[in-house]
């Protein structure tokens, strides 16, 4: 509840302080005394677009608090969790405006975002501005106000919730999609050099392998010649090194006999002759084995040019084509799953869109059976604020077999009214005057107001177009309201203003050269005063403010039923 307004060098405000109630607060003034500047303000409290034009000519800044008790609000205990704000069983905003510089936003003493702002101002009021009824108008807020009726917002939430999922499996599957036909694009290439440097049968190290194996072949006459010279100085032929060798061996162990100093030596040559002669029979087995195989060099020939041919398009080596094979092979794994996650993605998609088809259904026949009752309420509602005729229904448009549900379901409704006997009910939009729409949104807030969250509601001049009895019903009803809601009730109408429980004025005056816009709360005398004044358009005569007391004494006083 708004229990203290202040507002410094706001517009025509030089300073102001309010102190509100609960129930019934009516606002009433000449016509340009500036209520609207006081609802200005308040929408600056709530969020509002802030302008250094708002800020009263001469000053520095302008400044707005606004004081609210809200102990016993769960919703804005939770909001102020939210944003991160310091919490106690009442709110403080403060808002400044600078005339140079940005605006400073204070919450409870902390510095607030104009975002945290806007998202608490909703927990805290309702502002009702003149044109609200053209909301009247729009099919989605009519749709929101059958939901608000109905009680359905929680279904409207679920169905919100798993039409938001189904766009997501849908988006997972469409970027599934565009991958595996991305992938399907380079799957034949993967597939062929998969398959190509398969079949090759690489080993690690097989080209230097090769490289040797055909050098020898190449050569192998050369190296036969030069093995065969070699074998034969060595043992083959007369005069031999191990021939020579042997003699040597000979002549020294006969030494030996006389003198074992050469011992050493013997031994040293003892060893030499034997190590020859085991290179000389490595060398005749050498020999033995070696061949020259033309076919088999032929089969080398042709193996180095595959992998040569492989290396080019690959890799400057085995290990960079065996790598390239085996990516190659994971592509096309990975393609192999990418099919298996669409098929699962595609499923998924298929439960989430029954869900939200089945979701949709509940949803729009629990919308149908609520548009029934809220019909006959609202037209009640009407009749008894001057339209005894009026009809009133709310029609569904017909939905395609194929359509598919959105957030919020697939209904579109429109609210159809005939004001007067023997006229066929056409839309609201296309028949109902100012006043009309003021009363049918009037009358929803009735029917609603023990649903609505927030504890301060604020009608500004949402009486245009009606008058006489007329205007007493819609005091009525507003009055009503309050036993529901904290009221601020801007209005022209005297018999609104008669059912308020405290009423202020609204005024200009000039100080020190200076027009000043100003507010001040009313004794029971002033009421009578400012009602009568309301009700002559002039000074009231004794009979006038009779009148005034009795539509005041009708109203019972403004108090709380």
């Amino acid at each position: 509840m708004l229990t203290e307004l202040i507002v410094k060098n706001f517009a025509l405000i030089e300073e102001l302080r309010l102190s509100f109630g609960p129930g019934f607060n009516v606002l009433t003034g000449e016509t340009g005394a500036g209520k609207s500047i006081i609802v200005g303000a308040i929408n600056l409290i709530l969020g509002g677009r802030a302008s250094s034009d708002l800020i009263r000519e001469g000053t520095e800044e302008a400044e707005v608090q606004a004081l609210f008790a809200v102990s016993g609000s769960e919703s804005v205990r939770r909001r102020l969790d939210e944003l991160g704000l310091p919490f106690d069983d009442e709110i403080i905003v403060r808002r400044v405006l600078p005339a140079n510089g940005r605006n400073r936003i204070y919450i409870n003493g902390a510095l607030a975002t104009l975002a945290q702002l806007t998202a608490l101002g909703a927990e805290l009021i309702a502002l009702s501005g003149q044109h609200e009824h053209q909301q009247l108008l729009d099919p989605e807020k009519q749709l929101l106000f059958v939901d608000q009726y109905g009680g359905l917002f929680p279904l409207r939430s679920g169905m919100g919730q798993v039409h938001e999922e189904m766009v997501r499996r849908r988006s997972e599957a469409a970027s599934l999609e565009r991958k595996l036909k991305q992938a399907r694009e380079k799957a034949e290439l993967a597939e062929f050099q998969a398959r190509e440097i398969e079949t090759a049968n690489l080993a690690p190290g097989e080209d230097e392998e090769l490289e040797r194996e055909r050098t020898l072949l190449r050569n192998a006459e050369k190296i036969y010649s030069l093995a065969k010279e070699s074998y034969d100085r060595l043992y083959g032929e007369a005069g031999s090194v191990m021939e020579s060798l042997d003699v040597v061996r000979s002549e020294l162990s006969k030494i030996l006999r006389y003198d074992d100093r050469l011992t050493p030596t013997f031994s040293q040559v003892e060893g030499a002759f034997h190590e020859l002669d085991d290179a000389a029979f490595f060398l005749r087995d050498y020999l033995e084995r070696m061949t020259f195989d033309p076919e088999r060099l032929e089969q080398i020939e042709e193996r180095l040019v595959l992998i040569n041919k492989l290396k080019r398009k690959y890799g400057p080596n085995l290990d960079d084509i065996l790598n390239y094979g085996r990516e190659a092979a994971n592509q096309l794994d990975a393609m192999e799953e990418m099919e298996r996650s669409l098929a699962r993605a595609r499923t998924e998609l298929e439960a989430a869109r029954k869900t939200v088809l089945e979701t949709a259904r509940e949803l729009s026949s629990a919308r149908r059976e609520a548009a029934g009752r809220m019909a006959g309420a609202v037209a009640a509602e009407l009749r008894d604020m001057g339209m005894p005729k009026l009809e009133f229904d709310i029609r569904f448009e017909p939905v395609a077999d194929d359509a598919e549900p959105g957030p919020a379901g697939w209904d579109e409704v429109e609210f159809m009214v005939s004001p007067n006997l023997g006229e066929r009910l056409k839309p609201l939009a296309r028949i109902a005057s100012g006043g009309e729409l003021s009363r049918t949104m009037l009358g929803l807030k009735s029917l609603l107001a023990g649903q609505e969250k927030v504890e301060t509601v604020i009608f500004d001049e949402v009486d245009a177009g009606i008058g006489g009895a007329v205007a007493e019903v819609v005091g009525r009803k507003i009055h009503q309201l309050s036993r529901f809601h904290q009221l601020l009730c801007i209005t022209h109408l005297p018999q609104i203003a008669a059912f308020g429980r405290k009423q202020y004025l609204v005024f200009k005056e000039i100080r020190g050269q200076r027009t000043v816009t100003d507010i001040r709360p009313l004794s029971d005398e002033e009421r009578v005063e400012e009602i009568a004044r309301m009700l002559s358009g002039a000074e009231p005569s004794a009979h006038v403010r009779e009148a005034a007391r009795e539509m005041i004494a009708r109203s019972g006083n403004g108090m709380l039923f």
